[in-house]
Parts: C-alpha cells; sequence; structure tokens
C-alpha cells in the first residue's frame, strides 16, 4: 500500500517521478500519432476516390458530347413553279441500232410486201422454224418422261407404304421411295 499512497500523494499536487510522467503522456502521444495516421490515410483516400469521380464525370460527358450527331432538319415547303426555260436542241444517240425479232427458220407464205398497206391484226407472212419446232418436241418429251416418272414413283410409294405396315420391307426402304417420290413431283 505505500505505493499507492505515494502516488495519490504525488497526483494531489506533489512531484511526480520521472517514470510516472512518461507512462502518462505516452498513451497521449500514441493516441496522437495514430489519429494523425488515420487522418493522412483518409485524405489519401479521399483525393484518390474524388480524382476518380471527377475523372469519370468529365468522361461521361465527353463522351456524350462526342456521340451525339449533328444533323441538319429541314422541312420541306412548297414554293412557287420556277420559271420553265426552253432551250432548242437535239438528242441523239452516239451509236443507232436497229433491233429485229429473230428466230431461225424461212418464209413459207408472204402475204405483204415491203411498204404495203396492211391493216392491224392481218397475217404478213407464214415462218417455218424446223429448230424452234424440234427443241418444243424435245421439251414435251422430257415433261412426258418426267410425268411417267412421277406416276412410276408414286407407284412405288404407295406400294412401299402398304408393305411397310406389314413390316414386309425395312423403313429406309418406304422412305427412300417416298423421297424419290416428293422429288419426282
Amino acid at each position: 500500500m505505500s505505493q499507492q499512497t505515494e502516488e495519490k500523494k504525488q497526483v494531489s499536487g506533489q512531484t511526480l517521478p520521472s517514470n510516472d510522467v512518461r507512462r502518462r503522456h505516452r498513451p497521449h502521444r500514441g493516441w496522437l500519432g495514430l489519429a494523425i495516421a488515420l487522418i493522412a490515410v483518409a485524405a489519401l483516400l479521399v483525393s484518390g476516390i474524388w480524382s476518380r469521380v471527377r475523372a469519370r464525370t468529365t468522361l461521361k460527358a465527353e463522351t456524350a458530347q462526342v456521340a451525339l450527331t449533328a444533323v441538319s432538319v429541314v422541312s420541306p415547303k412548297q414554293t412557287a413553279p420556277a420559271q420553265e426555260i426552253i432551250l432548242p436542241g437535239n438528242v441523239q444517240p452516239f451509236i443507232t441500232s436497229p433491233i429485229y425479232a429473230r428466230t431461225n427458220g424461212y418464209l413459207r407464205k408472204w402475204y405483204a410486201d415491203i411498204g404495203a398497206h396492211v391493216k392491224q391484226g392481218q397475217l404478213l407472212a407464214v415462218i417455218e422454224t424446223p429448230e424452234v419446232d424440234q427443241q418444243l418436241e424435245q421439251s414435251l418429251s422430257n415433261l412426258n418422261t418426267a410425268k411417267a416418272n412421277l406416276a412410276l414413283a408414286e407407284i412405288t410409294k404407295n406400294r412401299y407404304q402398304g408393305l411397310l405396315k406389314s413390316n414386309a420391307v425395312a423403313q429406309q426402304d418406304a422412305d427412300n421411295a417416298i423421297g424419290t417420290y416428293k422429288q419426282r413431283q
């Protein structure tokens, strides 16, 4: 207890030993240093964040300004008709080419001569075209062949579908017959 009474006496106005003074001022210095360090760190954080916020705001403003396209809008208005200027002149092509209907063949009969007066709808000539007639016959023959192939494909398709119901043929064969029919159709 002697130490406690000695400490109380020193606190009540008497001089304190040097060891006690150091102990008492150290906590204030530690807190003061810590507070200064925290304030410095907070100031650095705030300045860094503030500079980024300003940069972001500036960037957004510049981007919005650049993104806008300048457009001129004009409303059409009817005006008084301009005076018509008539200038004399001729329009001629550089090259003139006659265009005639043409087919390979020869004239079988000729009903009107060149320069003769004719009426609308009057028959002028009969043209024999053996090459064109041959091409027409060939095309008709190809059409008839295609129709016959279609009929055969339809018969085959129907036959395979009937056989498929009784599992007499493979599904692939029936599908091939149906595909052939659709192709020829």
